[in-house]
């Protein structure tokens, strides 16, 4: 291993162990580890998901979530445990950032260590939720596609969906882009593939219990918009216009608001999303000029973004999507984007968990607070679709530059 991955990875540790011991970073009230260890106890025992245990996430989230329970699922063993399997991930992470940067025309070392500053930027948010798992599977599915196994990168991202449903948003994206190069049969088989996964996926929660894979799919069907997310902002302010009560509800293990309206607002937020996403493998598709795949790499993990960011939930470990895209930036020398990102990251270490409760509470300044993260992951997305645009209208005018050459010759 080259030194300078050495060296990253030996800042990452550091910046794990302040994760675990130093505050603001170990600040840890508010967790998933105490769902994760009550999933892991029953299934290490022999328990099901979905038939024996209640599960929410696709399926093969369930072997991440129990893994560290192998080692104990007493308190302080677990939290040990799934803090060291997390940061393995974190690792990964790393190396594959530097690894896409150096094929994509980016600077390798910038990727590295920007992305082992990642405990810095997000605390503990990073250890105690499995995020950094999916993220990592997407990042390896790109790397793949990106030099030239579409096939494997589009059937990784399909377990990767199976672990957290977000890296299926790429799919359209490396399909669009497979197709703008004119590669159909690669973007088909790889649909096929992906397709393929997916299914076996399905399939086998649907075997171990017809009725729990359903409830999984109800249970986030069903689940309120969310307190920190972008539709509750926009329920917020229609109640303070007086134009219905948003009413703060507890389920679904997260805290959300009622409102006459959530429905249809939860409903524009998710056309939006569709949108977004089709304008993106758009731009993804144009033309063929992408040899290192940057335009690719942008625009898979801008639709990631627009899936957090558009949604009817926006828990606080959803900005571990956004990162890479942030470290990447960072890596091409997208300086506005870059910055984006990280205040989007550093806004959601304010919030969360210290001021969390406040914005349960609804506190003026606590929901201005979220307001502004929010804004910011928009704006996020904003310059990641605007960069894309830019390269695709220089690729249109360098085509005309070439064909007027062509015509004068």
């Amino acid at each position: 291993m080259r030194r300078d991955a050495l060296a990253a990875l030996g800042l990452l540790v550091a910046g794990w162990a302040l994760t675990l011991w130093v505050t603001p970073w170990s600040d840890e009230r508010v967790n998933d580890l105490f769902v994760y260890r009550s999933f892991a106890e029953p299934v290490l025992d022999g328990g099901l998901p979905y038939r024996d245990v209640f599960f929410e996430y696709p399926p093969l989230a369930a072997s991440v979530i129990a893994l560290p329970g192998v080692v104990g699922t007493g308190e302080e063993t677990f939290r040990l445990a799934f803090a060291g399997w997390m940061l393995v991930a974190a690792g990964v992470l790393v190396l594959l950032c530097g690894a896409l940067a150096e094929r994509t025309g980016g600077d390798r070392r910038r990727a590295l260590f920007a992305a082992a500053l990642a405990p810095i930027a997000c605390g503990a948010l990073l250890r105690t939720h499995f995020d950094l798992v999916p993220v990592a599977l997407t990042l390896a599915a790109l790397w793949l596609v990106c030099t030239d196994r579409p096939r494997s990168g589009l059937a990784l991202l399909g377990v990767g969906a199976l672990v957290k449903g977000f890296p299926l948003v790429a799919v359209p994206v490396v399909l669009a882009w497979l197709l703008g190069r004119r590669r159909p049969r690669e973007a088909l088989e790889g649909a096929a593939a992906c397709a393929a996964v997916l299914l076996i996926g399905i399939c086998a929660a649907v075997a171990v219990s017809p009725d729990g894979a359903v409830d999984a799919v109800r249970y986030h069907l069903e689940r309120p918009v969310q307190i920190e997310s972008v539709p509750a902002l926009a329920l917020l302010g229609l109640d303070g216009l007086g134009l219905g009560e948003a009413v703060s509800v507890s389920s679904h293990r997260s805290d959300g608001l009622l409102h006459p309206i959530d429905g249809a607002v939860a409903g524009l937020g998710a056309l939006a999303l569709v949108l977004v996403i089709a304008l993106i493998a758009a731009l993804a598709a144009g033309g063929e000029r992408d040899d290192a795949g940057r335009r690719l790499v942008l625009a898979s993990l801008a639709a990631v973004t627009a899936f957090a960011v558009l949604g009817k939930v926006l828990s606080p470990q959803f900005v571990i999507w956004v990162l890479p895209l942030g470290v990447l930036a960072f890596a091409w020398r997208m300086h506005a984007l870059a910055l984006a990102v990280l205040a989007a990251l550093v806004l959601t270490l304010i919030e969360f968990p210290a001021n969390y409760f406040d914005v349960v509470a609804r506190e003026p300044l606590a929901i201005v607070l979220v307001a502004v993260r929010d804004l910011v992951l928009l704006a996020v997305l904003a310059l990641a679709v605007r960069a894309l645009w830019v390269q695709r209208q220089e690729q249109l005018l360098d085509a005309r530059r070439a064909a007027l050459v062509v015509r004068l010759d």
